[in-house]
């Protein structure tokens, strides 16, 4: 079977990136958060809006997978796959934003020797770890040829599910506290949330599998 390669010039492309991420961090590192955007007029960051946009692109595809077994909808069983794939790629994704938005890798260790149980972070972050968990099991069990595993598969759904809806709520809730941004504290912002992640989640497995038709 033969392999493509990578063609040079999207190689060029990528070393480009990374290196422009290289100096992106080094600069953060000189001048602090604050190039982010994280300061008093804009209260979140780069890196926590980029934790958001994963989170709802992960609970979409984890919605449309656990779906397929728990109400038997048999066009998303045959998505289901992708669709856990995508979204344990995109809640490690948002993970790593957390953890650069600590300020500094040294500061990683905090979270198991001094949680805050006051924090909403640390709650996203618990709920974000069980997520990761619960995406890893699922994908054992749906590629384990093993006898009994898609019984196993429809277990692990019935916990995914409200998992999934789970951590875009307590993702709202973070928004919500944000009481001096009118609309933000409202009740409505959860099933919003919810609702966007299954729009978002739901058009990157479009093009992840317009990607692998090719």
């Amino acid at each position: 079977m033969e392999t493509k390669r990578i063609s040079r010039p999207v190689m060029v492309v990528l070393a480009v990136i990374a290196a422009a991420g290289a100096a992106a961090w080094i600069y953060q590192t000189m001048f602090g958060l604050g190039v982010t955007g994280m300061n008093n007029g804009t209260s979140w960051g780069l890196y926590i809006a980029a934790f958001m946009f994963f989170v709802g692109l992960s609970a979409g595809g984890l919605i449309v997978a656990s779906s397929a077994s728990i109400f038997h909808v048999t066009e998303f069983k045959k998505v289901a796959l992708p669709a856990v794939c995508v979204s344990t790629v995109c809640i490690c994704c948002a993970g790593m934003f957390v953890l650069i938005d600590l300020g500094g890798i040294g500061r990683v260790w905090r979270i198991l020797t001094g949680p805050n149980p006051m924090s909403p972070l640390f709650w996203d972050i618990c709920v974000i770890t069980l997520y990761l968990v619960i995406n890893v099991v699922y994908l054992y069990f749906m590629k384990s040829k093993k006898p009994g595993a898609q019984g196993k598969v429809a277990v692990v759904s019935r916990f995914a599910l409200p998992v999934a809806i789970l951590v875009h709520s307590v993702t709202a809730w973070i928004f919500g506290l944000q009481i001096a941004r009118e609309g933000w504290h409202s009740a409505i912002m959860g099933p919003l949330f919810v609702a966007s992640a299954m729009d978002s989640g739901l058009a990157l497995l479009l093009i992840a599998l317009a990607w692998m038709n090719r």
